[in-house]
This record gives C-alpha cells, structure tokens and sequence, in this order.
C-alpha cells in the first residue's frame, strides 16, 4: 500500500502493540480493562506530531512516528497532513492571508480557550510537547468589523475545524515557545557545537562567545542544564505505562520529553539504540542531564549519585528524585545494584 502521512490532531493518541488491543482499547472509548496476551499499551502521540500509515487491518492503522516508533491506532483517528498544511507557513479557512508558524507548548497543560480572556469557553486542552499553528503577528485580531488589539499575553492559534479548515483559539503566550528542532524532527548532527548554539539562544544569557572551544563548553552546560530543568517540571506525575504527558508519564517517556523539548530526538525506550544520538560512556563518566540504563529502565543523572525518573515502584509511583549512594536520602539499593550503563549524546 502507498505510505499515507498522518497528523495527530487529538490532544493525545495512544498506540498500541496490536490491533487487537487497540480495539479494548477504543471500542469503549476509554482504557483497556483487559490485557491480551498479545500486547498492549506501546506510545503516545500528542498535537501536531506526526507520522505515515504502514499497513491497515480493518479499523486500525499501523503507524511510524517521526522519531521511528511503531504501534497501532483506531483509523478513525488518522488525519492527513494535507488536510491541516504542512509547511512553516499557511493561511486560515477564511483566507484573511494571516502567516502562521508552528510553535511548541512549553506548559505542561495548557488549555486553548475560545477568546483571549481567562473567563472564555475552553476548546481543548494541550500539553506539553504539542506542536500548533499560531499567528506569526498576534498584535491584531480580526473581526468583522475591523482589526482590533490583541489582550497582552496572548497568542492567536489554530486548530483543524473537522471541515478541512481551521478554527481559531487563543492561548497564553508564555505557554508557547519556538520549535527546537522538531520541525526538521532532527536527531541529531556531527557538527554538535552548532546545534547546540541554536537551541542555547533560547535557554542562555550567556556572555558573547570568544573562542570555538568555550562556546562548546557553554552550550554544553546549558543544555544539559535545561534537561535536567524539563525532566523536574515533570516531578511528581504519575507513573503511567506509555504515558508521555504531565497526566502520566513512563521512565522513558519521561527521558524522551526532556530531550525533545530541548530539540534532540532519543529512542523512545529503556535502551540505547544505534542510529540515534544516545552513545554509551563508562558510567563513572557520567554527567548531569545524560541517561543512566537499567534493565528495563532509565533515569536521567542529576549528578552526586542522584537521578530523576518516572517509577512504578510502590513507594512513590510517579516522576521522583532517588540516589545510588548508600546513606543519602531516597536511596535505592535495588537500582544501585542493577545499574548496567550509560548513555551521552556528547
């Protein structure tokens, strides 16, 4: 069959390992209450990711994301790229020629409300990692009368209106940031310096570069510093299987988000796997923001001993700070002792 590209255009798909767990999982509408034997909650997907249709049995379509991970979801869920655009730039339904950009949610929930005022009707809710269409100019917004201010602190967005258009809605503009990368959905590059370079101007007040080596350095720090920061946004979610979002998040789910959002594409699970940017380094070399594997698991180094990782385990169950050192608050002996690797991108 011809490869169909795909859009997510649901605040969250989830993906399954099987069609037949797909259809426990849809049939009702809510979660599987049952697990076949053949599978079951693989990945989640979020807003504006995307993705192409390998194979279509029945009601289900098997799909690849963007960063070449495979489950099954309802075919009802699919929607085309072309059907929403799929450049940097498009205009609305109405054809007012307003120039839109694909921006990235940097809040960890953030609803889209149907007027720029707190008090307007919410029309869905996003979370971090989503990527939306917004208006490149939100100073003005038009009505049918004439152009009118935008309220400080907003941003005029859109969304697909089931019609093969778009509806407008309003979101916080601090809720909204660049896209790091995603829109290349780059994995990685030899020439790491300059990547990095690109996505410290967002993080980094740092002094004018002098020298090549210590601009590396810099955007090192920094970038490792923001991982570390995108993972504690996370603290305190919930333990979910598959789960990518403040609502539930998984170990690698949570390794995952914290990459992406600073721009760096990393396998989806607990391993480091060739043709991505993750590398081993001897553990002792480890360095806050790299990924510390165990097995079936991986946590993300905070440095003296300590990690941050989403844990099913009964004691917490959700995103939480443990430490390998014998004595220290939150130590885990068990991790301590099944510590097999880790992994860098530099």
């Amino acid at each position: 069959m011809v490869r169909k590209p795909g859009i997510c255009q649901k605040p969250v798909i989830t993906l399954y390992e099987t069609p037949a767990y797909a259809a426990c999982g849809t049939a009702v509408g809510a979660e599987p209450t049952g697990v076949p034997e053949n599978g079951g909650v693989a990945d989640e997907i979020l807003f504006g990711w995307q993705y192409e249709v390998l194979e279509e049995n029945n009601a289900f379509y098997k799909i690849r994301t963007h960063y070449g991970y495979e489950g099954w979801i309802a075919a009802e869920e699919y929607v085309s790229v072309e059907s929403v655009g799929d450049t940097g730039v498009c205009y609305d339904a109405q054809n007012s020629g307003c120039a839109m950009q694909l921006l990235q949610v940097c809040q960890n929930i953030a609803d889209v409300l149907e007027a720029e005022r707190v008090q307007a009707r919410r029309i869905t809710t996003l979370y971090a990692g989503s990527l939306i269409w917004a208006e490149k100019d939100s100073a003005y917004v038009d009505s049918s009368a004439a152009a009118r201010p935008l309220q400080p602190g907003w941003r005029r967005v859109f969304l697909p209106d089931g019609m093969g258009g778009l509806r407008e809605g309003y979101m916080r503009s601090r809720f909204l940031e660049p896209c790091q990368g995603q829109e290349r959905w780059r994995k990685w590059a030899p020439q790491r310096s300059t990547v990095l370079t690109e996505r410290i101007d967002a993080v980094s007040q740092s002094e004018p570069k002098e020298q090549e080596d210590a601009d590396a350095l810099r955007s090192e720090e920094a970038f490792r510093k923001s991982i570390v920061q995108t993972a504690y946004s996370y603290l305190g979610t919930q333990y979910r299987w598959g789960g990518k979002t403040a609502c539930g998040i998984d170990c690698s789910g949570l390794a995952f988000m914290s990459y992406f959002r600073n721009g760096i594409l990393i396998w989806r699970d607990a391993a480091i796997k060739e043709g991505y940017p993750v590398h081993e380094i001897p553990i002792e070399q480890a360095k806050p923001g790299d990924l510390l594997f165990f097995p079936g698991h991986v946590a993300i180094y905070l440095g003296n001993g300590r990690i941050i990782h989403a844990t099913g385990h009964p004691e917490s169950s959700c995103v939480t700070v443990n430490s390998l050192w014998e004595g220290e608050l939150g130590y885990r002996e068990d991790l301590k002792n099944s510590l097999c690797a880790a992994g860098s991108i530099f």
